[in-house]
């Protein structure tokens, strides 16, 4: 069915709580898409080691791909996998999976986090990679990996970014995408190659690492002749991708899920001091420009608290939350406090008892809480963007806002009061479709340079403007005073 004006693309969207399935069909210039199937998983506790249940994932990869075709009638042409960054399986020399993948909140890097920082300093890790030295990194999980388990360093063939993992589970080769192993620590910044003084220091044999590959491009093909596009691995470089921008367009974005990505898209790395004091690190897009990113603790804080109240209705949450008097304080989302599973909406309470001797009351109050505490920490970190990237960016541009904070009615207006910017909302599908989007210039289906028009064809943004009842500048301004003051030492 594949021609030069139809394409059937599956985007398997594989976030750290569900499995999506979104079928995109391009016809005349437009893409139409389809979520087709969706599948709830979670990391899951296994004697005392947090991993993920890659069983109940590829089941979900499977029958994502068997819906399509009864959908369709016939297979896609082609399907893309991205995930989450950072996380990873161990293969065997016959390409066997040895474990199932470990969990980014597992705590079993904190043990050993000092030693690898006494052997690879930040400021050396920073130059050799770009990316921020922080202990979820594919780098600090190896290291203790290597550490916990010494003999792992005469059973391991090859370590695959999860993205890759599945590719590879489903018939393409053991080969990795720039854009994914940039969320490493492992790749040189561009991920033009591996870093062989990372490497070494680390202790991670160079032999476990597999070929680097261009993004958008064809991976390798299924039992049942799909072909296997790689559609830039890393969900954030999806989304990104699904701004349309050109190669040299200086934009921020923030890429809205269980974590926020703020960034700016730029052309090429950037690796000075300022960029590192502020956070940030440099992961490649899938077209091989560079996100300059924070990452943020996002609508986990959310997720967390709808389990322990047993709700599951998202949209209910945020319309009592607008209909409530805000707490008039804000919290700090990356707090350590909030980064392990359970009792959220006690933790906030104990937060802002310690810091302001205030805390929410109910369930609408925590909500507005949450979307407010993003809103001022989107704000803090796009003026530190601000100040790295300089001139290139222009202070009066627009962030662009995608992922599933563009459902949300009240994120978008929060935000664009918080940063004293326009926000333009885009699709909440942005990995999904940037995904498509890939595999259709992956399959020369798409020209790259088209990218945009067709974007603008298929989807719909709206433009918030930072002024608004339920969303004014100057009590954010106030309120990431009173936090700046609250977490002061």
């Amino acid at each position: 069915m594949t021609s030069t004006d139809e394409h059937h693309a599956l985007a398997l969207d594989l976030g750290s709580s569900s499995v999506r399935a979104v079928l995109g069909i391009y016809r005349q210039g437009v893409i139409s898409t389809e979520e087709v199937f969706r599948l709830h998983h979670q990391a899951v506790d296994d004697h005392g080691t947090l991993t993920w249940d890659l069983e109940r994932i590829m089941d979900g990869v499977r029958r994502s791909i068997a819906i399509a075709t009864q959908r369709l009638g016939w297979a896609p042409d082609s399907i893309g996998i991205d995930t989450w960054g950072v996380d990873y399986g161990l293969l065997d020399a016959q390409g066997e999976l040895l474990r199932a993948p470990r969990a980014y909140r597992d705590r079993r890097m904190a043990r050993w986090a000092a030693d690898l920082d006494r052997a690879l300093p930040a400021e050396t890790a920073w130059q050799e990679t770009g990316i921020l030295p922080q202990q979820i990194n594919t780098v600090y999980q190896l290291y203790a990996d290597l550490r916990q388990e010494p003999d792992l360093i005469e059973r391991v063939d090859r370590f695959l970014p999860l993205p890759d993992l599945v590719a590879h589970l489903l018939g393409a080769p053991a080969q990795s995408g720039r854009a994914i192993a940039s969320t490493t620590g492992l790749a040189s910044p561009g991920a033009r190659d591996w870093s062989a003084h990372v490497l070494q220091a680390a202790g991670i044999p160079e032999g476990w690492t597999p070929p680097l590959v261009d993004d958008a491009t064809v991976a390798g093909t299924t039992a049942e002749g799909i072909s296997i596009m790689r559609p830039g691995g890393h969900d954030t470089a999806c989304a990104v991708h699904a701004l349309g921008l050109a190669g040299d367009e200086v934009r921020l974005f923030i890429s809205s899920g269980s974590w926020s990505l703020i960034g700016a898209a730029v052309p090429s790395p950037i690796l000075d001091g300022a960029a590192l004091r502020a956070g940030l690190t440099n992961e490649v897009r899938t077209d091989g420009g560079i996100r300059l990113l924070r990452n943020l603790t996002g609508f986990w804080l959310l997720q967390e608290c709808q389990r322990s109240w047993n709700e599951p209705d998202t949209g209910a949450l945020v319309e009592a939350a607008g209909e409530c008097a805000s707490l008039g304080v804000v919290i700090d989302p990356d707090d350590e406090l909030f980064a392990s599973p359970g009792d959220m909406p006690d933790k906030i309470a104990d937060w802002c008892r310690l810091h302001y001797k205030v805390a929410p009351e109910g369930p609408a109050q925590t909500v507005r809480l949450i979307l407010e505490s993003l809103a001022c920490a989107h704000a803090a970190y796009a003026q530190g963007l601000q100040d790295v990237v300089g001139d290139q960016l222009d202070p009066a541009a627009p962030i662009h806002l995608v992922g599933g904070g563009a459902r949300n009615s009240l994120l978008p207006a929060m935000t664009a009061a918080a940063c004293h910017r326009r926000v333009i909302v885009g699709t909440p599908e942005a990995s999904a479709l940037g995904n498509i989007l890939a595999q259709l210039e992956a399959a020369d289906v798409l020209d790259p340079s088209a990218r945009g028009e067709v974007l603008r064809r298929s989807i719909r943004s709206v433009e918030v403007d930072a002024s608004g009842a339920i969303a004014d500048p100057g009590v954010f301004d106030a309120m990431r005073e009173r936090l700046d003051n609250a977490t002061a030492d």
